[in-house]
């Protein structure tokens, strides 16, 4: 219902890369004082009227609603991923089904010299929903109360896509970027960073130093292993003493 009023929500997805191909995705979501207003109808409060239980229970680290002095509030949600494979799945359980940001992955390679890493997938706000008519607990609620979920979900779905403005920023090894969609587009994304292995490229020094030692101590011209004087003989005559015949 928030985004049936012409409210404003931007959120912004954080993916923190480590070094070894771990990281954080965090979420951040703003919703200007409009959306607490109309989220707050009734006497009710943004705390209780924003569902986050099922984010807790995916082990999602959920900090509490900041509220600011021109009515606005801003909440965080954070989770951990062990593997480049798990940034997919970790991205899945917050943006779901009907959610912008699809098909990401995280690659990380070890080159000869270097270590790559690579984020991919799209920031498609064309193709947001509402994700209403996939929640078996919102269909069922909006049912109970004689409301067509379809209908809800197709007079929601216009406001979504003009309210909603969302970011994808990218910090890997090596530098960070930010990619920011366009309402009723889709936009790449695709960030690559590669970042030089210090202890690879002292080795390869070293191996290089190596082998032109090698190469030098194979080619180098042989030299006398002697180093004493060379004597010649001395004709007989000569070295006959004075006086002698």
């Amino acid at each position: 219902m928030l985004l049936a009023t012409g409210c404003g929500i931007d959120t912004t997805v954080r993916v923190a890369v480590h070094d070894d191909g771990s990281g954080v995705v965090t979420v951040v979501t703003a919703l200007d004082a409009d959306a607490v207003r109309a989220a707050e109808t009734g006497g009710g409060h943004l705390e209780d009227r924003v569902r986050l239980a099922d984010l807790r229970h995916a082990g999602w680290t959920v900090r509490p609603w900041v509220r600011a002095k021109d009515g606005s509030a801003r909440l965080s949600v954070s989770k951990a991923f062990g593997t480049p494979a798990q940034l997919a799945s970790v991205l899945r359980e917050v943006n779901g089904t009907a959610g912008p940001v699809r098909d990401v992955q995280l690659t990380r390679d070890d080159g000869l010299l270097t270590t790559d890493y690579r984020v991919r997938g799209r920031l498609d706000l064309g193709a947001a929903g509402t994700g209403i008519t996939g929640d078996p607990a919102v269909v069922q609620s909006l049912s109970a109360q004689h409301v067509d979920p379809a209908a809800v979900d197709a007079a929601l779905l216009g406001q979504l896509r003009s309210a909603l403005h969302v970011r994808v920023v990218v910090a890997s090894p090596g530098g960070t970027r930010t990619v920011v969609g366009r309402p009723g587009a889709s936009v790449p994304i695709d960030v690559s960073t590669s970042v030089a292995d210090a202890r690879r490229l002292l080795l390869a020094v070293v191996a290089a130093v190596a082998l032109v030692g090698a190469v030098l101590l194979w080619w180098w011209p042989a030299r006398p292993r002697g180093r004493g004087r060379i004597r010649t003989a001395t004709p007989a005559s000569r070295r006959a003493s004075p006086g002698t015949r």
